[in-house]
């Protein structure tokens, strides 16, 4: 079906246009900064890091920050990520970040709406392999495949964990886990990465 809205891609193009008319080019920043601290965040957009000091980018482009920004649904450590980040790009301190209303506690809330819509849209014989593939009882196991959880500052404690415990970090990372709240901009610290 064709609707006169503009596709996503096309408001993409335009946006690329108008962002390299207002840019400055000598003023990208194209050179690797050097930076030890990463900060592991959720890819929901209204996780504002400059709740943590990471500043945007100004409006000529430049980069005002070296701090690594990973995101994935949920906050939830990626190991490439990690082990290129610490063995590369020398990073020894991180900050996970979770938030309140994440898009992990809906889906562990709402596991049985995630199958049935996978149902109406993935082909059943690609449906089964993927359920053999995850075990049963498929919507526990799917809720622990994705890493879901019911609340952010419990998840948080049980992810710090987790980095620390994976068989390439090293003991000397500082890992930090925060608690940012979409509703007043405030940061909990759940876990102060200096004292544990």
């Amino acid at each position: 079906m064709q609707t006169n809205n503009p596709r996503w891609l096309d408001t993409a193009l335009s946006a690329n246009i108008r962002f390299r008319n207002q840019i400055e080019v000598t003023k990208l920043p194209t050179e690797r900064t050097p930076g030890s601290v990463a900060i592991i965040t959720c890819m929901d957009p209204r996780v504002n890091l400059e709740a943590v000091g990471v500043p945007q980018f100004n409006p000529n482009g430049e980069g005002q920050s070296s701090i690594r920004i990973i995101r994935t649904i949920g906050a939830m450590a990626e190991e490439r990520s990690l082990l290129i980040g610490i063995f590369l790009a020398g990073i020894h301190e991180i900050a996970v970040v979770m938030h309140t209303d994440c898009g992990c506690c809906a889906a562990y809330r709402n596991i049985d709406t995630i199958i049935e819509r996978m149902h109406q849209n993935i082909d059943e014989l690609v449906l089964q392999q993927f359920k053999s593939k995850i075990g049963e009882p498929f919507p526990e196991r799917l809720r622990i495949w994705l890493k879901t959880f019911n609340d952010p500052y419990t998840a948080i404690v049980q992810e710090v964990e987790s980095i620390k415990n994976l068989p390439f970090v090293p003991k000397h990372l500082t890992v930090h886990g925060l608690v940012y709240e979409l509703a007043s901009g405030k940061v909990d610290v759940v876990i102060n990465g200096y004292q544990n």
